[in-house]
């Protein structure tokens, strides 16, 4: 079974729901374009990467929907999703996937395998519906401490100007294409201030290689950090990635698929 489709997910949401089919109306205009792929019986959620496509999953998806069922979205401002009317901090973004897997009547507990970005939402989202998470795979993902230590390193200044050129003729088009990034900071305080992250087995897929322009000390402290989101649960495992920089489901898509199909086995015993 394999779908590709736009869902509205809003505040007000109609009734009619077709599954199948390209878009569901909404109060608010909210799209998120999607697919839901597979049969089984454990619902797998893949987070992506600070504006990442779903395609950045292509080479890890297609194995796990194999056994599971398994759901790809793009956020706000991606593929064909819509751009975000609100800031983008953390428990926006957690109640925009919290509805879209009401919408798509999946039902919880949910694993989720998330990218950079992508594992701090899973990781408040964790924290916000501790009973519908099973189990969570960082993909190279910052420990909500390392975000405010990372600030006071920065890639060399032409590489500073370039992205803060491109962006502000973006924001022309879209306001808040950057809201994520921009909004760290006060997600990374709503992990602080939420419950505490559930005793549930999670992954950490690190990829060991320094990525060009990423300052010597910056990479250093992402190192260190892997350390420590495997203390967010005693049921944890690090899986090292020798031949990848930040995207190992793209570079070492195999530890990626092992890490994920390890926890979802875990799962079930737990």
């Amino acid at each position: 079974m394999r779908r590709c489709a736009m869902l509205k997910t809003p505040v007000m949401l109609t009734l009619a729901v077709k599954r199948e089919g390209c878009f569901v109306s909404d109060i608010d205009r909210n799209q998120f374009e999607y697919k839901l792929i597979g049969n089984g019986e454990q619902n797998v959620v893949f987070l992506n990467g600070f504006r990442m496509n779903f395609d950045s999953w292509n080479k890890v998806y297609p194995n796990i929907s194999k056994d599971h069922r398994v759901l790809i979205f793009n956020r706000h401002g991606v593929g064909s999703s819509s751009n975000a009317v609100l800031k983008q901090t953390g428990e926006v973004v957690v109640e925009d996937i919290h509805k879209l897997l009401l919408k798509l009547n999946l039902r919880p507990p949910f694993l989720f395998v998330a990218h950079s970005i992508g594992g701090i939402f899973a990781n408040l989202f964790a924290r916000i519906y501790p009973n519908d998470v099973s189990g969570v795979v960082f993909i190279d993902a910052p420990h909500p401490l390392e975000v405010a230590e990372q600030k006071q390193y920065k890639p060399p200044f032409i590489v500073r100007a370039i992205n803060d050129g491109l962006k502000n003729i973006e924001r022309i088009f879209d306001k808040l294409k950057y809201s994520e990034d921009e909004c760290i900071e006060e997600t990374v305080s709503q992990i602080q201030n939420a419950d505490s992250f559930p005793n549930v087995p999670i992954a950490v897929v690190t990829g060991t290689k320094k990525m060009p322009f990423v300052p010597e000390e910056a990479f250093k402290v992402h190192q260190r950090y892997q350390s420590k989101l495997l203390g967010l649960s005693k049921y944890s495992r690090h899986y090292l990635c020798n031949k990848s920089g930040h995207f190992p489901q793209v570079t070492e898509p195999e530890i990626v698929i092992a890490a994920i199909i390890d926890t979802a086995n875990e799962t079930k015993n737990s």
